[in-house]
């Protein structure tokens, strides 16, 4: 029974303020597993309980551990890749299998002891269970049932069998399954008049996956690591909203700092911002757009497997061969996300050994080594993606402006904590600090020598990821609402030397970078 309990009394209590009454959903739990009990025979009961106890393990040890919710995990499987879904779980089949046996072995032993009530106490109690449920569904609300445990586990079940988006709102309200972006919200921007004659104007923000800072030369990678181009910006020092990319990267396209109750801001991207001083926007993405509802005028997202060179140079190529004289353009890519191995081009020269063959499911300190080479030669992949990307634009006629940022780094066993990958319970320091890429071409450095100076100057400071979208806009030379403090737009403010940066260690809470920095020693 405590087995069953254990997601009502945990992951899926009802004790937050925005909920509708304290442990209400605690109540509906109690009286399906309790009634459950009451009424069946002993054998049936252990036997159907079976698959609940498994996952309500499951489920409280990723919530403890990782920080996932499972039952939201399994809504969202349709937004991930195959192979990020088979490489994410492949460590656990064993353990969660080990388990499923051990469970069947104590349901086979606790049915053995029957000792289920006789007939007639069972009748009196299902007239109890049914004048307790009646006043149950007296006070609460009837579609709040199916956030109760096991009835949300039941309808999750059914909601992904049927690939039905229509209770994702319902069971968790807090996570954005559905679009919360309002229509009609422009960040009332307004633009300084453009001098002097350019004739096209083209700014890009590539939302990159899973690369650390020290994994670029110009960050302290090893001299194998190819650097980026000569004319390219690089900050080492750039802290992520989170550390998982379901909430970073909503952070990123926002106006919002990293503690929100919603994953994803129930406000406008900074495209719209974009679109209401006359460009045109576009979100190109090989990952599912709904990681961060997009408001483009033009979305596409490419399910297609490949490396994003594969997948996504076909259509960049369409979006810049648009007539429109301005354009926004916003690329999301899988970049170094694990599997690495599967993030390596064959016609990219490899820096570092090729040890795929050597990994094994999970890093140790025997084949660490291996590990980090072959991420290595993912995060080579990927800058190389940008480097082509870099080359395009460079062709380009007109003012052309780049930023470049992972949504999150990734932990390599850095430190006593032996941490591995990244969206875990707590965020550290190894998969939030990420670099930062800023390019801009001959056109739009002639006409902003200025912010192209303070671009510079603002390098080795403390920065975040909330600085970008201000720098994106300032180098538009667009202005806006915005109600935050401490965040900057880097080409035309000196970002101080001391400064405290934040990090959203789960919805509605924070940690500071020197926290995080603390618990890594």
């Amino acid at each position: 029974m405590l087995l069953l309990f254990a997601p009502a009394l945990t992951v899926y209590s009802s004790v937050n303020a925005w909920d509708f009454a304290p442990y209400s959903l605690l109540c509906i739990s109690g009286w399906v597993i309790g009634g459950s009990r009451l009424l069946l025979p002993a054998t049936a009961f252990y036997w159907a309980s079976l698959p609940f106890q498994w996952l309500g393990i499951v489920a409280t040890t990723s919530s403890l551990l990782r920080n996932v919710d499972v039952l939201e995990l399994a809504l969202m499987l349709r937004t991930f890749p195959s192979t990020q879904i088979e490489s994410a779980l492949a460590p656990y089949l064993l353990p969660a299998s080990g388990l499923a046996v051990a469970l069947g072995v104590l349901a086979h032993l606790s049915a053995r002891v029957d000792t289920s009530p006789p007939p007639l106490a069972r009748r009196r109690s299902a007239a109890i269970l049914l004048a307790l449920g009646c006043g149950l569904a007296l006070w609460i609300p009837g579609l709040l049932w199916l956030r109760a445990w096991p009835l949300n586990a039941v309808a999750v079940a059914v909601a992904s069998a049927s690939g039905s988006s229509a209770l994702d709102s319902l069971l968790f309200p807090e996570n954005s399954l559905s679009n919360p972006r309002p229509a009609g919200e422009d960040w009332r921007a307004t633009r300084v008049p453009v001098a002097g004659e350019v004739t096209r104007e083209t700014f890009v923000l590539v939302i990159g996956e899973s690369v650390r800072a020290d994994a670029l030369r110009e960050c302290g990678a090893p001299a194998a690591m190819p650097r980026m181009t000569s004319d390219a910006l690089v900050a080492c020092n750039v802290t992520a909203g989170s550390d998982a990319t379901h909430t970073s990267v909503p952070l990123m396209v926002s106006r919002d700092l990293p503690g929100l109750q919603r994953r994803v801001p129930a406000d406008a991207t900074f495209l719209k911002a974009f679109e209401r001083v006359g460009f045109h926007t576009y979100w190109l993405a090989s990952q599912d757009a709904t990681i961060a509802w997009p408001d483009a005028q033009t979305v596409q997202a490419v399910s297609a497997p490949g490396l994003d060179a594969d997948v996504l140079n076909a259509p960049f190529d369409v979006m810049l061969a648009d007539p429109h004289p301005r354009r926004a353009i916003v690329l999301h890519t899988q970049d170094a996300h694990s599997p690495y191995c599967d993030r390596i081009s064959q016609h990219v020269a490899q820096p570092f050994t090729n040890a795929c063959a050597r990994l094994g499911n999970l890093p140790t300190a025997d084949t660490l080594a291996d590990w980090k080479a072959v991420y290595g030669n993912a995060v080579s992949t990927s800058m190389s993606f940008l480097g082509g990307v870099i080359a395009r634009l460079e062709r380009e006629p007109g003012a052309v402006f780049l930023i470049y940022s992972p949504d999150h780094g990734e932990a390599l066993l850095d430190d006593h904590r032996q941490i591995y990958g990244h969206a875990m319970r707590h965020p550290t320091r190894w998969d939030v600090q990420v670099p930062a890429i800023f390019w801009a071409n001959a056109a739009w450095r002639k006409a902003h020598p200025e912010a192209w100076r303070h671009l510079k100057a603002n390098l080795t400071a403390p920065l975040m990821h909330a600085d970008l979208v201000p720098t994106l806009l300032g180098a538009a030379g667009i202005r806006y609402q915005d109600g935050r403090r401490g965040v900057f737009d880097l080409t035309s403010t000196e970002v101080p030397a001391e400064r405290s940066r934040v990090v959203q260690r789960s919805l509605g809470k924070t940690a500071t970078w020197d926290q995080l920095v603390e618990e890594a020693r």
